[in-house]
């Protein structure tokens, strides 16, 4: 430890402020305090647990600390993006779901929990971290690679775009909130300039889901008006067996054999404007 570490050390205040002009998004780990102070990482685990105690750094869980505002007391903290602070905590990952949906504008439904798609290994399905709530499912390595990047503010963070998020969901209705509410997103893009139908099938077979297929097939005859490439390209690409259009619902419907589908939820046809 050098000199200039050690003044560091010695003054709380510039302490604080050199670990705030390099956090990310007000986050700050050990091994990182450790490089901007130059200190061992013993050294720097005390510095952040004495900023904790004083209140000008709160402990969001073990080696991971968010910065607060000097005037700001213990009581009442939360992460200003909790992008961010899904970013530091289950990295690799990238934000999904029905988070991803929102951000795009192609849904307006709104929802509490921010969804995660990580490949580290997770305990739970939901966590609460300073304020911030996670919906947490597990991905492969490969599946989180293949997502691209957004800025936020000063931060760039894996979203998955629109297209990767309706196949996303296609294979996992859930990811959406549901089967009804994926048919409403679905509407919601086929209406937006960003409608892109040969990107989605890419994004499907990115993810390699025959069932999204089967769902996307149905879908595209029932809800997006029979629209022909995306007809073609699902039967071209439809698998065997029998699946069900929402399999978050135990209940089975009857079978649509054109896609394989147990068509155990209800969706109303589009109708051509007259």
């Amino acid at each position: 430890m050098n000199e200039d570490s050690l003044a560091v050390l010695r003054d709380p205040k510039e302490t604080l402020r050199r670990l705030a002009r390099s956090s990310r998004g007000g986050l700050v780990t050990t091994e990182r305090s450790a490089e901007l102070l130059g200190v061992g990482a013993n050294v720097a685990s005390l510095t952040l647990g004495r900023l904790a105690r004083r209140g000008w750094l709160t402990r969001v869980r073990r080696g991971l600390y968010l910065i607060l505002p000097l005037e700001a007391g213990r009581e009442g903290t939360a992460i200003e993006d909790p992008w961010v602070l899904a970013r530091e905590l289950y990295s690799p990952c990238y934000i999904g779901g029905w988070t991803a949906a929102e951000h795009w504008g192609l849904t307006e439904q709104l929802f509490r929990t921010t969804f995660v798609v990580t490949s580290a290994n997770i305990r739970h399905s939901r966590e609460t971290f300073v304020g911030a709530e996670f919906h947490l499912t597990r991905g492969t390595k490969e599946r989180v690679a293949q997502v691209g990047q957004v800025w936020r503010g000063g931060e760039r963070i894996a979203v998955s775009d629109r297209e990767r998020t309706i196949a996303d969901a296609l294979a996992n209705p859930t990811w959406v909130g549901g089967i009804r509410h994926l048919v409403e997103i679905l509407r919601t893009y086929r209406d937006m300039k960003e409608w892109n139908p040969s990107r989605l099938i890419e994004r499907l077979e990115e993810i390699g889901s025959g069932a999204s297929f089967k769902r996307l097939g149905y879908l595209a005859e029932t809800v997006l008006e029979s629209d022909p490439y995306l007809v073609d390209e699902a039967l071209a690409r439809r698998t065997s067996g029998v699946v069900k259009l929402d399999p978050a619902i135990a209940k089975r419907g009857p079978i649509n054999t054109r896609w394989g589908l147990s068509v155990n939820v209800p969706i109303e046809r589009d109708t051509p404007d007259t």
